[in-house]
């Protein structure tokens, strides 16, 4: 199967400041690719490359085969698109929204507005104008918008920005289904991570521009465990670190106020004991479940130190 998006080496430079470097990775049909950072990471520029918003200093993208660089109209017209809050004519109604954008698009079907509010689920409210609609609704309309010419990748930047809980569930019953249904590959940025780990196949993680970590979702916690199956959480995890290390000669992993590590149980009650006499102050114990924002720490802090104890 055929890639739809695929990045190779994509860079951006602002001078001599390199914001994004020689990232690389691909999207197929009907995945969801989760593009992990902090704020300045590295995301929205990647974007705005990919979407034409600003040049690319070396490297390609290539969707659905075309050049990003050298056939951008080609590349493009496989492209929907909504960055942060999508914006529309508040004194229009939603429909009377789609039908501009449809003929600015070129978009001659008259039945395709109709299939893509059906799609989002705005078939009940299409006809109210925008000003009545409630911020989930108009990320709706704006994923409508973006599907009017039936693209083959959607590109979401922080989409769930502002929307209450509610309307993040929804936004993702929504993703999944243009994904897993629909077929389309979508790359959605965002710095929720508990978000991401519920919606995305896929996730990237990236960090001061360069890629640190690509895999599958399922992949990737498991690959925690090799940082150990046991926690202890306490208010000094480095020291307590160092201390199950020389004491009992085990591998430690730190991430957040947790130290990871393989032992029995019998061991773990001694090492309890030892950090309590070394005046630690140790909060609970048990079996590593490790979230997203666990593994991005973890994963993010390595890249940085290299070394086991942060």
């Amino acid at each position: 199967m055929n890639n739809v998006l695929e990045l190779k080496g994509l860079t951006k430079n602002f001078g001599e400041r390199v914001a994004v470097n020689s990232v690389s990775f691909s999207i197929m049909p009907g995945e969801i690719f989760g593009f992990l950072g902090a704020n300045g990471a590295g995301k929205s520029t990647t974007i705005k490359m990919l979407t034409g918003l600003t040049t690319i200093t070396s490297g390609d993208a290539f969707i659905c085969g075309n050049s990003v660089k050298y056939r951008f109209e080609d590349a493009i017209k496989n492209v929907g698109a909504i960055v942060e809050v999508p914006e529309f004519y508040n004194y229009l109604t939603g429909y009377q929204n789609l039908k501009y954008f449809a003929k600015l698009s070129n978009i001659k079907d008259k039945n395709q507005i109709d299939r893509v509010v059906s799609i989002v689920g705005l078939t009940d409210r299409i006809n109210e104008k925008v000003s009545k609609y409630s911020l989930g609704m108009k990320q709706r309309l704006g994923v409508a918008q973006a599907l009017l010419n039936s693209p083959r990748l959607l590109i979401l930047d922080e989409p769930t920005n502002g929307l209450d809980a509610n309307g993040i569930r929804e936004f993702r019953v929504l993703l999944k289904n243009l994904a897993h249904k629909e077929g389309i590959a979508i790359l959605i940025s965002s710095h929720i991570l508990a978000e991401m780990q519920l919606l995305c196949d896929t996730i990237g993680i990236i960090d001061n521009g360069n890629l640190i970590e690509v895999n599958n979702i399922d992949k990737i916690k498991q690959s925690a465990s090799i940082y150990g199956s046991r926690y202890i959480k306490c208010n000094a995890p480095n020291y307590a670190g160092r201390i199950i290390e020389s004491d009992y000669r085990i591998a430690v992993k730190v991430c957040n106020n947790k130290v990871l590590f393989n032992a029995d149980d019998a061991t773990i009650a001694r090492i309890i004991i030892k950090l309590t006499e070394k005046r630690i102050s140790v909060f609970g114990a048990g079996e590593v479940d490790a979230s997203l924002e666990d593994i991005f720490l973890t994963v993010v802090n390595e890249g940085k130190s290299g070394t086991g104890i942060m």
